[in-house]
């Protein structure tokens, strides 16, 4: 299969409803694997508890299937962030090691606080950078302007809104305007998004 980048080395796809886009995430990244796509990353997979205001937390690697919980129980009325920072580095670096120059696409499920903040998945988005590997990747609203600021003129937005639940016509829209992958990928500035990450 001939590997393409979308329009720009990384493809952010901007939400606002969290569930919505989860959702939409996991029926593309379905799809992109009944047609033969090698996908590295990681998707989040939310668990409501009767019991709890907050859910559980799962990413599910894209390259393995494996599952990583990375949320923590903090009780029945926990309403601050439950994410786990550490056990979201583990999952990052076993999707590192699924994540090759034979991979189609990194898949991303949030460009959140964690990586508005200088970690999370910044050192695999610059991995994939590093090895020709075009990014996917979900950016809510609120985390754009840092979003930005990292991907510089590397990235291309689209809106949720913008896309159709048609998810085969959505994949078709979401892969327009491809071009044969070169690289590196480096901005005509000559920078690389990710590079200040050590």
């Amino acid at each position: 299969m001939q590997r393409v980048r979308p329009g720009g080395p990384i493809t952010a796809i901007v939400y606002s409803n969290g569930s919505e886009f989860e959702a939409f995430l996991r029926d593309m990244t379905a799809i992109m694997t009944e047609r033969g796509m090698r996908l590295a990353g990681l998707v989040q997979l939310s668990e409501k508890r009767p019991d709890r205001v907050k859910c559980d937390m799962h990413l599910r690697d894209l390259a393995s299937g494996e599952l990583h919980g990375i949320s923590d129980d903090r009780g029945p009325h926990a309403r601050g962030c439950v994410l786990n920072t550490d056990r979201l580095l583990r999952a990052c670096e076993v999707a590192g090691a699924g994540l090759s120059s034979k991979t189609d696409l990194l898949v991303l499920c949030k460009f959140g606080k964690t990586e508005a903040e200088g970690g999370g998945f910044r050192p695999l988005i610059a991995k994939a950078l590093e090895l020709s590997v075009p990014v996917l990747i979900g950016v809510p609203v609120i985390n754009l302007a840092p979003f930005r600021e990292f991907a510089a003129d590397l990235a291309r937005e689209i809106e949720l809104s913008h896309l159709s639940f048609d998810y085969v016509a959505a994949l078709e829209h979401v892969l327009d305007h491809s071009a044969i992958v070169g690289g590196p990928y480096q901005s005509p500035a000559g920078s690389m998004a990710g590079a200040q990450v050590a």
